[in-house]
C-alpha cells in the first residue's frame, strides 16, 4: 500500500517525467547541449541522457523534493549532476574532472 508521502512522491515526478534540453557551460564538444530524458520503469524513475554523440545513462539517481542528483560517465570521466527544479526550469552544476560547471534545462 502506498503512503501519502509516497503519492507526493510520484505526483512530483510526474511532473519532471519528459524531455528537457540542457545546456551546459564550457562542457566538451558535443556534451553542452542535449536532453535528460525522465521516465517510469518499474516503478523507479530513471534518466536517459542524449547527447550528440548518442545516449549516456545517468546513475543512482535520486530525486528528492525539487533536487535531482545523479552520475555519468563522459569521455570516461566520471561526473556528478545537482539540479533544482523551479516551476519547469532545471538549474544547478555538474561536477567534473575539469571542476564545476553550470547546467540549465528546460522542459520541452
Amino acid at each position: 500500500m502506498l503512503s501519502i508521502s509516497d503519492l507526493q512522491a510520484k505526483g512530483k515526478n510526474k511532473q519532471l517525467l519528459g524531455e528537457w534540453a540542457y545546456e551546459v557551460s564550457d562542457a566538451p564538444n558535443g556534451y553542452e547541449k542535449g536532453s535528460l530524458i525522465f521516465s517510469e520503469k518499474d516503478g523507479k524513475t530513471i534518466c536517459t541522457i542524449k547527447v550528440e554523440a548518442g545516449q549516456l545513462e545517468a546513475t543512482n539517481l535520486n530525486v528528492e523534493k525539487d533536487q535531482i542528483t545523479f552520475d555519468t560517465m563522459v569521455e570516461g570521466n566520471s561526473v556528478h549532476v545537482t539540479l533544482y527544479r523551479i516551476k519547469n526550469k532545471l538549474t544547478g552544476k555538474v561536477d567534473s574532472p575539469e571542476g564545476p560547471k553550470i547546467m540549465s534545462a528546460e522542459k520541452k
